[in-house]
């Protein structure tokens, strides 16, 4: 039934990303299909063009990944990138590392009960050495990972020692400390059977935020410079998206720092950088510098061209915030079905009634928090 609904959406469906078709994947595996498809493709602006056969390939090979998690693990214990959870597969599927970022905690587990301590050796090994460079490595493949560029989670660990943990004869000697003197089990259950986990978990430094804040200044100076915006609310807006995680990855496919969605935010922007439309991909979002700069130009876009017209600055941010999470159309609507309208009621308004207004009355619960969150976010990078 499923491998049925999927070849249908390869004739439904044309030309959309690997991301697109990660989200149609995900719906077609799901315990209702149909229905979640039909909510799908009213509540996503996935765009088609005209190429059905990298469709059919992205949604095969994203299918096979997550039946392969899926048969390995079981699906209740199926783990995939979330915005603020890293999340890479090892091993042909056998072990696995997240990342909590709000936890500051790093696991990698593994199922291999043949040789269970080198399996979870080797994919500690790996974890601590994952290069940030995203072209060096498949956030969502299993291949060998070519270890030697800068680590991802450089600096935000550390060994026993209390040393950053940059070549591999550091990340050998500190997984035997961990295989020998950490290690825990637990049971899990994949259908009928179950599985013996071998993990270990790894604390991260208490500054990891900090240290990740730190690392992308530069890009963040930079393009708020660039684009006249506060550097605090760029800040904000990464920190409420994505906790600083580089590969961030949300089900709605939105990718990197600043979660911008290929198919909408990402072509916008990129147009407006570039001066030539492109659907920017997953190795180009997942690279620091150009998902801060395209996210930065998409607040600009917002600012001068979706809520131009809106003459309290105040208010103004407080609609960019919302529509940066919603779209500039959701917020407008808010106030009014017809544009003028709606901008001129804006600009009526006091920015508490504003702020009062998107808080309860946008449609989605999600945004009325989301503008919440990073007003409040805002506050933490006032002095940096």
């Amino acid at each position: 039934m499923k491998k049925t609904i999927l070849i249908s959406l390869a004739f439904l469906f044309t030309g959309c990303t690997v991301n697109d078709a990660y989200r149609i994947t995900n719906a077609a595996l799901s315990k209702n299909p149909s229905a979640a498809l039909k909510s799908l493709a009213k509540s996503q602006a996935i765009s088609y063009s005209t190429n059905p056969k990298k469709l059919i390939n992205d949604i095969k090979f994203l299918s096979s990944l997550i039946e392969n998690i899926d048969k390995k693990w079981g699906k209740g214990n199926r783990k995939v990138p979330q915005p603020k959870e890293y999340v890479k597969y090892m091993q042909n599927y056998k072990s696995r590392a997240f990342v909590d970022f709000d936890k500051g905690l790093v696991t990698v587990e593994t199922i291999d009960e043949k040789d269970a301590k080198k399996s979870l050796k080797n994919a500690i090994i790996t974890t601590l050495l994952l290069p940030e460079d995203p072209r060096a490595f498949d956030l969502f493949g299993t291949a060998e990972v070519k270890l030697g560029k800068t680590p991802y989670l450089y600096k935000e660990v550390k060994d026993d020692q209390n040393k950053d943990i940059r070549w591999e004869w550091r990340a050998n000697r500190y997984a035997n400390i961990l295989i020998n003197s950490k290690i825990k089990t637990k049971k899990i259950k994949n259908g009928n059977k179950t599985l013996k986990v071998s993990y270990v978990e790894i604390p991260m430094v208490k500054d990891h935020a900090n240290i990740r804040v730190a690392k992308f200044k530069p890009f963040v100076q930079e393009f708020a410079r660039k684009y006249n915006l506060s550097e605090n609310l760029v800040y904000a807006i990464i920190q409420t998206e994505s906790n600083f995680n580089q590969f961030a990855v949300s089900h709605a496919g939105a990718i990197g720092l600043m979660q911008i969605v290929p198919s909408t935010a990402g072509i916008d922007a990129y147009s407006y950088t570039k001066g030539k439309r492109w659907k920017p991909t997953n190795s180009y979002l997942f690279n620091a510098k150009n998902n801060i700069e395209l996210g930065s130009a998409y607040i600009d876009i917002l600012n001068n061209k979706y809520l131009k017209g809106i003459s309290n600055p105040i208010s103004k941010e407080y609609c960019v915030i919302s529509a940066y999470n919603t779209g500039a159309g959701n917020v407008l609507k808010t106030f009014s079905s017809n544009k003028s309208t709606a901008i001129n009621r804006i600009n009526n308004k006091k920015p508490n009634e504003i702020y009062k207004k998107l808080r309860t009355e946008l449609p989605y619960v999600e945004t009325r928090n989301y503008l919440k969150k990073v007003i409040t976010n805002k506050k933490e990078f006032i002095s940096i």
